[in-house]
Order: structure tokens, then sequence, then C-alpha cells
């Protein structure tokens, strides 16, 4: 059996092996069946391909040299790795269309809650997750119009709760609000930045001293001691100092003021300038910090 597609009387074109012309000849010649005529080839081709790894990149026998095609049965050679696992048919019957189809494994669609009809959920939505094709279709379900003209929650979306009104509501924020809420912690927050650093608390900041604190009306806790002992409030320049150099130690001796960073940094470095107020001296309050 030859390997040739075609016209028979055609000579075939002799693939790259390492197989002498008279050996490959003798053996797609014989009468045997294409899986035995398949065999032989890698035998001869094992053979007759040591030493040869620049010929031959399967050198080692990590893959078969010759498989048998299932579209004309004609043994065609494996060129790589993937080709051994991959290809089932020589490459001219994969370019007529004999290449084995991919099974199509397709979900059935959901059915739409509202309007009852099959649909693909867009914008990454699971299957088992859509439940309405539409934003239509969801609120038809969900919201519905009070006699005024205003639109009314029929259903709380993912909690599941029946119509809200507005003494549950109510009941609801108070139950949820400052210390009732499961979550509170003493109206205190912990901000932290990067790697280990423990981070820096932030507290709710009285009307005195809302000049300090941020949009959301939060300050530094350490701040916020040092200016109550100075009775005023600190300067976006001046830097309170943490003695011991842990950020959420706010005792009164282990805080210390600067006048800028600079000298904060100076300070750390040379021991020198001095701060202009520390919470460790007999007398905390002086002239100098505008006490």
């Amino acid at each position: 059996m030859t390997p040739s597609h075609g016209d028979p009387s055609k000579p075939s074109t002799r693939p790259t092996t390492a197989i002498p012309s008279t050996v490959f000849e003798e053996i797609v010649r014989t009468n045997s069946s294409p899986a035995d005529i398949a065999a032989r080839l890698n035998e001869a081709e094992l053979r007759y391909s040591c030493g040869l790894k620049s010929l031959h990149k399967n050198a080692k026998r990590v893959y078969p040299f010759w498989k048998t095609c299932r579209g004309c049965s004609t043994p065609f050679p494996c060129h790589n790795r993937t080709q051994a696992v991959r290809n089932t048919v020589c490459p001219p019957c994969g370019r007529e269309g004999l290449r084995a189809p991919r099974p199509q494994t397709q979900k059935p669609r959901p059915i739409c809650e509202t309007c009852h009809e099959p649909f693909t959920p867009k914008g990454g939505v699971a299957l088992a997750k859509a439940k309405h094709c539409s934003r239509k279709c969801f609120g038809a379900q969900h919201w519905t119009k009070t006699p005024e003209g205003k639109a009314k929650l029929l259903v709380w979306g993912a909690l599941g709760a029946a119509g809200w009104t507005d003494a549950s509501m109510a009941s609801f924020k108070v139950k949820m609000t400052g210390p009732n809420n499961p979550a509170w912690k003493g109206g205190v927050m912990v901000f932290k930045t990067h790697g280990n650093y423990a981070g820096v608390r932030y507290v709710r900041c009285p009307p005195e001293f809302l000049s300090m604190a941020r949009k959301d009306g939060y300050v530094m806790e350490h701040r916020l001691i040092v200016a109550r002992v100075l009775g005023r409030c600190l300067s976006r320049t001046e830097t309170v100092h943490h003695v011991n150099h842990i950020p959420t130690d706010n005792r009164l001796e282990n805080l210390a003021l600067f006048k800028t960073n600079r000298e904060h940094k100076l300070y750390e470095h040379h021991g020198s300038p001095p701060p202009i107020w520390c919470g460790s001296s007999p007398s905390p309050t002086t002239a100098s910090c505008g006490a």
C-alpha cells in the first residue's frame, strides 16, 4: 500500500524519513494491513534513525513516527508530539474535511420568570443565576407603582424580604446604626497602608476639632489626643511621633509633637532638634507649642 492520494498512477512524494528508499518502498508495497505497515515503518524508523536527531526531532521515541489515517487507511508520519496525540487523519484528508468534529456540549438556555421565554444571559451571568431576560421583565416582577405614581419595591432583591414599610425601614435603621450594629467596634477604624505596618487608628472627630478631620469626619486618634491636651487644633505641618514606633499605642507618654515632619525625621536619625511637646515630660504644655 503506497501512501498516496488522488490518482494512484501519479508518483507519491516521499515524506522526510531516515528509512532508505528501497526499504521504505518494500514495506509500503506489501499486502499487509495499514496498522501492520505503520508498525513495520516504526520499527524501521527506530533502526535507521539512530544518531540522526537533526533529521528527526523525536529521536528519543517519545511518540510514534507513523500512524494510520482513519480516512484513507494510509500510514502518515507524525513530526511532533502534538501531532501524534491529536491527529487522526493525514494532511490531505484533513484538508478535505475528514477531521473528526468536536462534540458540541451546549447547556439549555434558562427561562425568564416574567415572560416565560428562553434567553441567553449577558454580562457574564451564570446560567443557574439568570432569572430575567431584561430589565423590563425584572422591573415588572419586582416593582410596582403607588397611587401617587411613585415606584415601590415589592421584593428586597438578594435578601428576599417581602415589601418594606416605613415602620420596618425605621426599625432596621435603628438596629443597624451605631452601637446596635453587630459590626460596631467602638467607632474606631484602623487604616493599614502597606507591608507589616500596624496601621493608624481613626475616630470620629468632635465639632471643635473638625479642621483636622477628613471629609468623612474621622481624624487620627493620636493627633486628636495631642490637640485635646494642648487645647487647640494641630496644623497640617505638625507631626505627632510615637516613641515606641507602634502607631496603635496612643498613650500620652508615648506621644511627642514636632513642628514639621523634617524635624521629626532629623530627631529620629540624629536626636535633634527636640520635640516642641512631649507627653512624658512633667509639664507637657509649654509656650513653644502654642498651648
